[in-house]
């Protein structure tokens, strides 16, 4: 049975075709009337082709996620050995470290003369930190 429908749609597929093909161009009507169509049809069609294409749903692997539990109000069969009490490991910004220089001055790329300023330097870039915290219950 499927095979008898797969023959069924293949074969109007392919006189639809044909009978599109058949059609002589002079029914197409005058070249400058259906110009913007034409170019808003090119531009959707550039539009769907490139998600399509830059679509990275499939390249790239998906990101964990990690559901950290912090209710310590738990059914007294689930804690009976656990105690309600713990450390946490807590992401941390680290500020970057920076210094205030005089820059003299100077002449810059196109022949002028640059006054002297003080300017800010980064000696050290921030960074995240994990830090271990003792989290208690409330």
């Amino acid at each position: 049975m499927k095979k008898i429908i797969t023959l069924i749609i293949t074969l109007m597929m392919t006189g639809i075709f044909f009978l599109t093909m058949s059609v002589p161009a002079a029914f197409a009507g005058s070249k400058q009337r259906h110009r913007w169509e034409g170019v808003a049809i090119g531009v959707g069609a550039a539009i769907l082709g490139s998600a399509i294409f830059n679509s990275d749903r499939w390249d790239t692997p998906r990101e964990r996620v990690v559901v950290i539990d912090r209710d310590c109000h738990k059914p007294r069969h689930y804690d009976r050995h656990r105690p309600k009490d713990h450390w946490e490991e807590r992401k941390i910004w680290v500020e970057p470290v920076c210094e205030r220089v005089w820059n003299p001055g100077h002449y810059n790329r196109h022949h002028q003369w640059v006054p002297g300023r003080h300017i800010i330097i980064e000696k050290r870039p921030g960074y995240w930190d994990k830090k271990r915290v003792w989290a208690g219950c409330r």
